[in-house]
């Protein structure tokens, strides 16, 4: 499509990828007593998403008659990765390790990578993998471009030349794809789907590679030492969570006594709808009644205590999820919530958790931060800021905690508030880790800002609301530097939220055998999600990857089809209410991690189920509960 054809200033571009070592495979997840990933003694290997990064930046930079350069940061050891990208034909690397930046969060990453990136002026175009596999926040970029003042995209599908100094990029968003038109320089990350990852044979690489090191006295605006705003507390190994019944005979014969013992627990029930904290607000009729904590940060006057944002791109079923649980953090600390969208029914967010609304009068994420940030320095510091997953939020938030200097909480799978008996409440996050670990972090920043993974979130039934809201709007002007059009729906990003029944296909069931597995769709009336492999191949769009790099679920069933059962998928089936696993080697992972088993080929044991279903009670096992 062209993409060797883009020029900046009608010379060839330089452009620059940013990569990352990470352990081959699953990780035990074990830490040094600061938080540090131990790797003494793993394998390693380039992240396979920065192998995307690099054949773009290969093909946009030197390609087209430029250069490219490769950046990492981390041990002596990690040059490695940088010989295997310049073996794949960049030009060079640049090595940022400092004992000073071991531990590193995200914000004081990417510092040292923009201040490493500033080092190479004049730069056209950086580029990035859309995560990690070993905890995908997708932070780094975008927080990237806010230090170094340039738009950011992603991930992008392809790129080609859209005239001198500009390229135009089809992105892969959260079910949906749009075009966008980029002024240069800027960052841009890379879909899993875009190109061939960089892969090199050990012997092709360059002894000695054409590798540069950078302490952190070498970099501009890096102070060596500074504390990291965010921090890893402990790290707790995987808790057993379910009794698995493996059961045994012909397919149809465990077919039909799965079904039965779905049914019954089904009959018993899962646990009831959480409801959401107290409306902050007293009724009129009550305000003049017990004292309550003086208003802090932002919010409307007359409400009490101190403010958690939530912040929301979209106001569909992640919005009230993360609604829900900025209503319950406020319950605690005796505060109140602040729901901060583009154009919203403040009724919906009221009945969500909102006890007042800021309304974005733009979309664009670069101009809707600052504005944002503005805000907070104007109106007082926020308790807490809190955002969903998805690109929009995830950019957002990246940004904002550039932007205040208040460091990040990524991907957390649950929050709570607590205290070490030494000083105030403090919000304490958790999330998957390698190995299915969970890892509790927590942030010294003010405020604590943090993105949440919606879909591993209690839905809280919808409080009754009594009167309005107050709504103040927020002017926020569009990106001169990013012009977005063509956006298209390409899956409903909600349709997994919703599902009673969700089936979960992995490596095992080949994309041109998904035919089989329908009749058992149709009797369930379930939606499709898949491992990560899966959707690397491009068999199912990456809104339906499920695990630590995509997103989480919480269905009454979750049909597991060809799932070795890896930590890093099933951490996001973690909230189903039943999972059913079907494998044909009893020693499979994947048995550990349901509560019923069938040991037997996919291929025969999905018939026989479809049957049994279709003659049982139990074939929509959730239908009262959608």
């Amino acid at each position: 499509m062209g993409t060797t054809q883009i020029q900046a200033g009608g010379r060839p571009l330089h452009t620059v990828a940013l990569v990352k070592q990470v352990p081959l495979g699953d990780h035990p997840g074990t830490l040094d007593g600061r938080g540090r990933l131990l790797r003494d003694g793993f394998t390693t290997e380039l992240n396979p998403w920065c192998r995307r990064a690099v054949t773009r930046a290969v093909e946009l930079g030197r390609g087209g008659g430029g250069r490219t350069t490769v950046v990492t940061m981390g041990p002596p050891g990690a040059a490695d990765v940088l010989a295997e990208a310049i073996a794949c034909g960049a030009d060079e690397g640049v090595l940022v390790s400092d004992p000073a930046l071991a531990g590193a969060d995200c914000l004081v990453t990417a510092k040292a990578l923009a201040a490493a990136v500033r080092t190479l002026d004049p730069v056209d175009l950086v580029l990035v993998g859309h995560g990690t596999v070993d905890g995908a926040t997708g932070a780094v970029g975008p927080m990237v471009a806010a230090l170094l003042g340039l738009p950011f995209a992603g991930p992008a599908l392809s790129v080609e030349a859209a005239g001198d100094g500009r390229l135009r990029a089809v992105l892969q968003l959260d079910g949906v794809t749009e075009t966008a038109e980029v002024t240069l320089p800027a960052v841009l990350s890379v879909a899993e789907r875009s190109c061939r990852p960089a892969k090199a044979p050990r012997a092709t690489w360059p002894d000695p590679a054409p590798v540069r090191t950078l302490a952190a006295d070498r970099l501009p605006g890096v102070q060596p030492g500074a504390a990291s705003p965010t921090r890893v507390g402990r790290v707790l190994p995987a808790p057993p969570t379910r009794r698995p019944a493996l059961l045994s005979g012909t397919p149809q014969e465990q077919a039909a006594r799965a079904v039965e013992l779905l049914a019954g627990r089904t009959a018993a029930g899962g646990a009831p709808p959480v409801s959401v904290a107290p409306q902050a607000r007293p009724p009129a009729a009550t305000r003049a009644g017990a004292a309550r904590p003086p208003a802090a940060g932002p919010g409307a006057p007359g409400l009490p205590g101190p403010a958690v944002l939530a912040v929301c791109g979209e106001t569909g079923g992640g919005a009230r999820a993360l609604l829900g649980e900025a209503a319950e953090i406020a319950g605690r600390i005796g505060g109140h919530v602040v729901a901060v969208t583009p154009e919203a029914d403040p009724a919906l967010l009221a009945g969500w958790g909102a006890d007042a609304s800021v309304r974005l009068t733009g979309t664009d994420p670069r101009p809707a931060a600052a504005a944002l940030a503005g805000w907070i320095r104007t109106a007082g510091a926020p308790w807490a800021v809190l955002g969903g997953a998805t690109a929009w939020d995830r950019e957002v938030l990246a940004r904002l905690a550039v932007l205040l200097e208040a460091g990040l909480l990524s991907d957390l799978t649950a929050v709570s508030v607590r205290s070490d008996g030494r000083g105030p409440e403090r919000l304490v996050g958790g999330k998957p880790s390698a190995g299915g670990a969970f890892t509790e972090v927590s942030s010294d920043g003010v405020p604590q800002i943090a993105t949440l993974r919606t879909g591993s979130l209690a839905v809280r039934e919808p409080r009754a609301a009594y009167g309005p809201i107050p709504v103040e709007a927020l002017e926020v002007p569009g990106d001169r530097l990013l012009r977005r059009s063509g956006r298209r729906t390409e899956d409903d990003f909600d349709a997994l939220e919703r599902a009673a029944a969700v089936i979960g296909l992995g490596a095992g069931v080949a994309p041109g055998d998904r035919a089989e597995v329908e009749p058992l769709r149709a009797a369930l009336g379930a939606e499709y999600a898949a491992t990560r492999k899966v959707t690397d191949a491009g068999t199912l769009p990456h809104s339906r990857q499920l695990g630590v790099t995509g997103r989480d679920v919480a269905p009454q069933l979750y049909v597991a089809l060809g799932v070795s059962g890896s930590p890093h998928h099933t951490v996001g089936v973690r909230r189903a209410h039943t999972v059913l696993a079907v494998n044909s080697d009893p020693d499979a992972e994947i048995f550990r991690h349901c509560d019923i088993g069938i040991v037997a080929d996919w291929h025969a044991a999905v018939p026989a189920l479809a049957e049994a279903f279709r003659r049982s009670a139990a074939a929509r096992p959730a239908a009262a509960a959608v």
